[in-house]
């Protein structure tokens, strides 16, 4: 039997990081947006009243009170309302390892439902109060905490509705490398050439090379070998996999090819990081005995 793919977002890892444009509460009498576009990401919280957004496709949902909106950077997208409404809204980019834009990477749908509005509403109030008080102490690090708690709720939404994708024909150009990046992850375990990964974009190798460099500073392959690798990592922290079964799971011709590519990435062979993190996880350094409720 063939090795099992990682879970979509299991080889997602920090550092995390948001930016933050605009933290805004607006209210309407009705709502008329046509074909407005930002150079980030729109998240928009319907607190009250009834929504139509539409984008490129055309296509029109309706957003009730307790759902997001997603606008992408760059492409155009609108807003009607009839009634009375709030929104609670920022302009943001939230980012992971690589710098990969988080939304993009997961194809995240136009419209989500979340699961828990008040908890929310709550997080993105202490969100606005930070933002309106600039010279507050540690406002970045607050700043950056609380867009990323609010992202983790909108994620949380997302994946108990399904982990619905955003179509195809929402996307845009820039959308491209984010989904090649995608489509590495869920098969870090095949062997795929050069030749495939630009198969997978429409591009010669030599080109998608050039261009995926100039906006991640590596080649795909190379990209491909650290998302290989952060994999490798989590299975050592998180399981007692013989070193074989990692390197299937990982991709790697074998346990000696693995650990040649871990100690050049990490300084350490694969047993010796699986044995400090081991040592890191189950030591009590104030002397106690036994487990916490934390250790693994």
């Amino acid at each position: 039997m063939g090795a099992m793919p990682a879970k979509p977002m299991d080889w997602m890892q920090g550092p995390w990081s948001a930016r933050l444009h605009t933290v805004r509460q607006s209210s309407y009498e009705q709502l008329r947006i046509e074909d407005q576009m930002y150079p980030n990401w729109i998240i928009s919280y319907v607190k009250a009243g009834r929504v139509t957004t539409a984008g490129t496709d055309g296509g029109r949902i309706a957003v009730r009170a307790g759902d997001v909106m997603l606008h992408p950077p760059n492409l155009p997208f609108s807003e009607y309302a009839d009634g009375a409404g709030t929104h609670l809204w920022m302009q943001a980019a939230v980012l992971c390892s690589h710098q990969f834009d988080l939304f993009r990477l997961l194809r995240i749908s136009p419209v989500v439902t979340l699961s828990d509005p008040i908890r929310f509403e709550a997080a993105f109030a202490k969100l606005l109060e930070a933002w309106r008080h600039p010279a507050g102490a540690f406002r970045d690090l607050t700043l950056t905490s609380l867009a990323l708690q609010l992202t983790a709720q909108i994620l949380e939404g997302w994946e108990r509705a399904g982990r619905p994708e955003r179509p195809e024909t929402s996307l845009s150009t820039e959308d491209r490398f984010s989904r090649l990046v995608h489509q590495m992850s869920l098969r870090l375990h095949e062997k795929l050439t050069r030749e495939e990964l630009g198969s997978l974009v429409r591009l010669s190798p030599n080109y998608l090379d050039k261009a995926f460099r100039r906006q991640y500073g590596l080649t795909p392959m190379q990209m491909l070998r650290d998302l290989r690798l952060s994999r490798a990592r989590q299975l050592l922290e998180r399981s007692e996999a013989p070193l074989e079964s990692v390197a299937e799971r990982c991709g790697f011709a074998d346990a000696s090819y693995l650990c040649k590519q871990f100690k050049r990435q990490y300084g350490l062979l694969p047993g010796e990081y699986r044995e400090s993190a081991r040592s890191a996880r189950t030591e009590d350094m104030y002397g106690g005995r036994g487990a916490g409720p934390m250790d693994g």
